[in-house]
């Protein structure tokens, strides 16, 4: 007999894994999210995935299309440029405040979700991966201890969140990007704004480009 699932600890997991899913390249964008396919793989009732689609689509993950159900979200290049150049921006920012306001113990929260992360790349446990670099910079934009900020870099991360898909599956640009964290503890721990600066804008280039250049290779 199966056991019962709780929809106060459950649904958050569902919603977290689908996202993974998306960021991670499991669905495409464009690609159709099919209800029942999807109540089949999670093993939950389509109201599950119905009302989890419908957050995603809160989050700018998925489009709701009128008889037609779920499609996950495509950006346009034009789209894509302005994201990137607001989020850099706001970045840049964040870093700055959370440099002036760093303490040590920041520091070691720091390091251990950094080290969480490497980890979960190791073993190949791309969700866990992912889950643990959305803490690390979550935890990073609340040392600027400026809510306004907070909620604008969260609105904005979220539109970011489709770029990832294909920066993920790249080796060479994930060892760059776990290599990054590494500088950002040490930047903020010296204040050194100007290394700061750099990586508020490199560290999330990557991304961008390698979006920019699958949607050129399909003519869009």
């Amino acid at each position: 007999m199966k056991k019962k699932r709780d929809y106060k600890s459950d649904f958050p997991r569902l919603i977290s894994r689908l996202e993974n899913m998306i960021i991670l390249g499991a669905f495409l964008p464009k690609e159709r999210l099919v209800e029942a396919d999807l109540a089949q793989k999670m093993e939950v009732s389509r109201a599950w995935i119905r009302d989890a689609l419908k957050i995603l689509e809160t989050k700018g993950l998925v489009n709701m299309v009128p008889y037609r159900g779920a499609i996950v979200v495509d950006l346009t290049e034009k789209e894509v440029q302005e994201i990137f150049q607001v989020r850099v921006v706001l970045e840049r920012l964040c870093n700055q405040l959370a440099a002036d306001q760093f303490l040590p113990e920041h520091g070691i929260r720091l390091k251990n979700l950094a080290d969480m992360i490497e980890q979960a790349y190791a073993e190949d446990r791309l969700e866990e991966m992912v889950e643990a670099n959305t803490k690390f910079h979550d935890y990073l934009t609340t040392i600027s201890n400026n809510d306004c900020l907070i909620q604008m870099l969260k609105q904005i991360r979220l539109r970011f969140y489709l770029f990832n898909t294909f920066a993920w599956s790249n080796p060479e640009v994930v060892k760059i990007v776990l290599n990054e964290h590494r500088k950002y503890i040490r930047a903020l721990e010296n204040c050194d704004y100007e290394t700061l600066n750099a990586l508020a804008e490199s560290h999330i280039r990557y991304s961008k480009d390698m979006y920019l250049k699958q949607l050129r290779s399909r003519g869009l």
